[in-house]
């Protein structure tokens, strides 16, 4: 049930991700390799997680600087030889691939994204404000919703004991 919706909504958005991503940025070989070396920085710091009870782990996300330098098209499609070579890497559930991307790679970018149009619109466009709101505030907005979401999603599919969560996925990654 949750395994494959959450695979079907994965497919979706990252086909129309893939679709509107601007590739013609990477025609370049600094971008280009940018791009990959992003690829290869996400899945480096989801490898090197902090292990918590239950099977859960934290990790930085990443994602939200690649969207920063690349775009939000161009940096949940980087996620997914992340999510590939973690899942190979540690051995994981590939169920819970589709999951893991709309987490830590659809969402956090998705934040990210919400909150720069909004500070488009509404803040006045200075160097402090985009320092700021775009490489402080965002993606640590970007953190937290992902930490709520995913403690939800757990909590929904019954994947890990709501005590679980509570004692040890939510305080630690709210910190």
């Amino acid at each position: 049930g949750w395994a494959l919706a959450t695979w079907i909504v994965a497919a979706v958005l990252l086909a129309h991700s893939a679709l509107r991503a601007p590739w013609r940025l990477l025609a370049e070989d600094f971008r280009l390799h940018g791009w990959i070396g992003s690829a290869f920085a996400i899945a480096l710091a989801w490898i090197l997680s902090a292990r918590l009870a239950g099977g859960l782990t934290l990790h930085l996300l990443l994602t939200p600087l690649a969207a920063l330098m690349f775009g939000r098209h161009l940096a949940v499609v980087a996620a997914v030889p992340a999510i590939a070579a973690v899942l190979l890497w540690r051995g994981g559930e590939w169920a819970g691939g589709g999951a893991t991307w709309l987490l830590a790679a659809w969402l956090p970018v998705s934040v990210l994204e919400l909150l720069r149009l909004a500070a488009d619109r509404w803040v006045p466009r200075n160097p402090f404000t985009f320092i700021f709101l775009a490489g402080f505030f965002s993606p640590g907005a970007a953190y937290v919703a992902t930490v709520l979401v995913a403690s939800a999603a757990h909590y929904a599919a019954q994947t890990v004991p709501a005590a679980t969560l509570a004692d040890g996925f939510l305080p630690f990654g709210l910190l």
